[in-house]
């Protein structure tokens, strides 16, 4: 009968702890992202391009607000290394951040505000676990505005 119950929690680990999934809980990782992405956020605001440009990924790609703005990680580094000899690059400051993960943990997405030069703006990502930590896939930088102002707008941008 020991034997038996041995057996069946033996069975009952393995098919509960799926990969990594085991001894994550997202409460934590919540926080370490929130750390690494706020990290990634001041790096810019201090001009320490490691930190920001190491926080992407091989191949991760940056939206910006132009809709001419889709980088490619070393696309992105050639166009904003730049920036990064001055004091400061940019300073975004993010609030109001929400995370959803996928099932085995391995990856988590946002969507954040931003308190910006440009306004308020929206910030959204993917971003990968590897065994030495996270690292941004995708990052998407959109101008926001109050629906009541889309005519407005609209009306702006026909005009240019």
């Amino acid at each position: 009968m020991r034997k038996i119950i041995i057996l069946l929690f033996s069975i009952y680990l393995i098919v509960s702890c799926t990969s990594s999934r085991c001894n994550i809980d997202k409460e934590s990782e919540t926080k370490k992202l929130n750390e690494f992405i706020d990290n990634w956020h001041h790096a810019a605001a201090v001009a320490d391009e490691n930190i920001f440009f190491g926080s992407l990924d091989e191949n991760a790609v940056y939206l910006g607000t132009d809709p001419k703005e889709r980088w490619l990680k070393q696309e992105f580094i050639d166009w904003g290394m730049k920036y990064f000899e001055r004091d400061t690059a940019w300073a975004f400051a993010p609030y109001n951040r929400f995370w959803e993960f996928s099932e085995d943990m391995n990856y988590a997405w946002f969507d954040e505000l931003l308190d910006t030069h440009m306004g308020i703006c929206r910030g959204s990502g993917v971003l990968r676990r590897y065994k030495d930590g996270w690292k941004i896939k995708h990052y998407n930088l959109a101008l926001t505005l109050p629906n009541e102002q889309m005519n407005e707008y609209r009306n702006m941008i026909s005009e240019e």
